[in-house]
């Protein structure tokens, strides 16, 4: 969902090694550039779960994408969308149209690493203050400047 909504694959700009899996598991998540609706960063924030066990399964998505393709204006995801398009249209350009580099150690495809020592996933601490219903502090900088 992440990339699909940012346009960027997620950690593009990270080694993808062990490093990587560890500051997920301590609560790394991808951050947004744009203004995402509500209802949409708790679906993500749902499937990003550090414990499998409350994440939604694949039947529950499906039902939540169904619901919200034909939505109005009227409906809450209508609503949230709105409010979203309206905030990304100020955003710079930059934001909306990101062009990125690649991490040289940023692998797409699937191979083995070790990952023995994990520590226990936990999720993000400030993942509701840095993406639940607003943009990054960048995108508001950028605004006010």
């Amino acid at each position: 969902m992440y990339e699909v909504i940012s346009g960027l694959p997620p950690y593009y700009d990270l080694s993808h090694d062990e490093n990587l899996a560890i500051k997920i598991c301590q609560g790394l998540r991808p951050r947004f550039n744009i203004k995402v609706p509500q209802l949409i960063m708790h679906l993500i924030k749902r499937c990003l779960d550090a414990n499998p066990l409350n994440r939604p399964e694949v039947r529950e998505i499906y039902d939540i994408l169904y619901e919200w393709h034909e939505y109005d204006d009227q409906s809450e995801i209508g609503k949230q969308i709105k409010e979203a398009e309206e905030i990304n249209i100020s955003l710079p350009t930059s934001n909306k149209l990101p062009s990125y580099e690649t991490h040289s150690k940023a692998v797409y495809t699937s191979r083995l690493l070790n990952f023995n020592n994990l520590p226990e996933p936990k999720n993000s601490d400030d993942y509701d203050e840095q993406n639940d219903n607003i943009i990054s502090m960048k995108s508001l900088e950028s605004l006010t400047n």
